[in-house]
């Protein structure tokens, strides 16, 4: 089992998170077959609370066949503006071999964010 994501296939909808986003973590899997398993290991680190981890199953969503690859999503969030973010897409084929991938982002503040574009 291979796994990717943040490629165009396998998005995080939205790139950029903002408060009170839900956030979809799109995970793609090469090849199609039975017994697999994906999660999203979710680390959230606040600047005045320390640290909360959680374990996010994703579900599958479809199979291309076209390219013998596998799509599943997990829905995190929402967070909180300044919010550190750091995810372990974590794939466990039939064989019960883990793949693992990491990530990140930090949750912007939308009132900091338009003050500079103006």
């Amino acid at each position: 089992m291979v796994i990717w994501h943040n490629t165009e296939d396998a998005q995080r909808i939205p790139a950029e998170v903002f408060p009170n986003d839900k956030v979809v973590i799109w995970v793609g899997s090469y090849p199609i077959e039975l017994g697999q398993q994906v999660t999203v290991e979710l680390k959230v680190t606040a600047s005045d609370a320390g640290e909360k981890i959680s374990v996010i199953p994703a579900e599958w969503r479809y199979n291309d066949y076209g390219r013998n690859n596998s799509y599943w999503a997990a829905i995190i969030g929402p967070f909180s503006a300044g919010e550190k973010i750091e995810y372990s897409i974590i794939g466990v084929g039939p064989d019960g071999m883990r793949h693992v991938q990491v990530d990140s982002f930090t949750v912007l503040d939308r009132k900091k964010s338009n003050r500079k574009k103006s």
